[in-house]
């Protein structure tokens, strides 16, 4: 109190809410206990200092107190609302604020305030839902790149419905490890179609080339979520967004079997069929082929393929893919190695080295399980 009577200059003033937040703070850290008179001094200036109209002692007061679990909530909460230097180290740290009191504020500050609060060690499913409905874009971004906050697969499709062309939060949530496959299938349809632009705008190539290359990357790309034709939990999701999304091609279709993924072909013939995919099954994998031709025909997959897509059915009556990754991995190898073999014709170059090393990839897996 004497120094800020002698001296009441801003940095006298920080210097003692540095002073007073240290010793208040350090009193439940083993450090000297303060007497009940003190205390209340110390709770008294706390106070005062926090409605400073000087920045920099408020933010240092922040500082010190950020992590303290003594700071009055009154305190603590005014502080929360101040400008962003003074209040993100509190709203990330400090163990003072409630869930309530965390949810209100992110419907009340700025995007850098709602960040801290999105950056904090544990971030429950509750706050991540009200960050994700009312945060800006920056903040949702790091929600999806903290593992600590409780993150569903709903919230991040509302999250990439809000914000569908935000890099940030693709990127974080291309690295978040719990990203369901049909989340990454609208990521790289958002990369590529922002390369196609790129390729355009830049080289001065023709729109529909640019298309054209960026769909075959799109489809390879799409594949490759499959991993090594394994059926996923979330395959069925994965086929159900593309169709919805308009992304369910025939050349994907094509592409998937022709690499050996006959659960996606599958899957996809289902839903163009309209056909249930139990029934899918069993006419696709019909002994007598008429199944085949009439799933094939109502899902309107091109005429020209259809060949192909018999002797890959026919191939595949000799695996079964109960027994896991190496019998799926012999399948992909065969297949690929057919379609170099006997249908080259319907693969373009590029195609072509695709499902070379596609070959390899499984051939691989085999030396390494073996």
């Amino acid at each position: 109190m004497q120094r800020l009577l002698a001296d009441p200059s801003p940095a006298a003033r920080a210097d003692t809410a540095a002073k007073v937040a240290r010793a208040y703070a350090n009193e439940n850290e083993g450090g000297p206990a303060l007497t009940a008179v003190e205390k209340e001094l110390a709770q008294a200036i706390i106070a005062a200092l926090a409605r400073d109209a000087e920045l920099l002692v408020r933010q240092t007061l922040a500082e010190q107190l950020k992590d303290s679990p003594q700071l009055p909530r009154g305190v603590a909460l005014k502080l929360a609302r101040d400008a962003a230097a003074v209040a993100t180290p509190l709203l990330q740290f400090s163990p003072v604020f409630s869930e309530v009191d965390l949810i209100e504020l992110v419907q009340a500050v700025s995007p850098l305030h709602q960040s801290a609060i999105a950056g904090r060690a544990r971030v429950s499913a509750a706050l991540s839902d009200a960050l994700v409905t009312h945060g800006a874009e920056p903040a949702v971004a790091v929600l999806m790149t903290n593992r600590g906050a409780a993150v569903s697969g709903s919230m991040m499709e509302r999250a990439l419905d809000r914000f569908p062309d935000s890099r940030a939060l693709g990127e974080a949530l291309a690295r978040h490890p719990d990203m369901p496959p049909k989340f990454a299938a609208r990521l790289i349809a958002q990369v590529s179609d922002a390369m196609r632009d790129a390729m355009i705008a830049r080289y001065q190539i023709p729109p529909a080339m640019a298309a054209d290359t960026m769909l075959q990357l799109r489809e390879r790309s799409l594949l490759g979520l499959l991993g090594d034709g394994a059926e996923p939990p979330a395959l069925a999701d994965l086929v159900t967004d593309l169709q919805k999304r308009g992304q369910l091609s025939d050349t994907l279709l094509l592409r998937a079997l022709a690499g050996g993924d006959l659960a996606f072909f599958e899957q996809g013939v289902s839903l163009l069929a309209g056909v249930p995919l139990n029934n899918t099954r069993l006419l696709m994998h019909d002994p007598g082929k008429r199944g085949l031709a009439a799933i094939y025909q109502r899902s309107r997959l091109p005429q020209d393929h259809f060949k192909m897509v018999e002797a890959v059915i026919d191939l595949a009556r000799g695996f079964d893919f109960v027994r896991g990754a190496v019998e799926r991995a012999e399948f992909v190898e065969v297949v690929t190695a057919m379609m170099l073999a006997d249908f080259a014709m319907l693969w373009d170059p590029q195609e072509q080295r695709w499902l070379t090393r596609r070959r390899s990839r499984a051939q691989a897996a085999q030396r390494m399980a073996a």
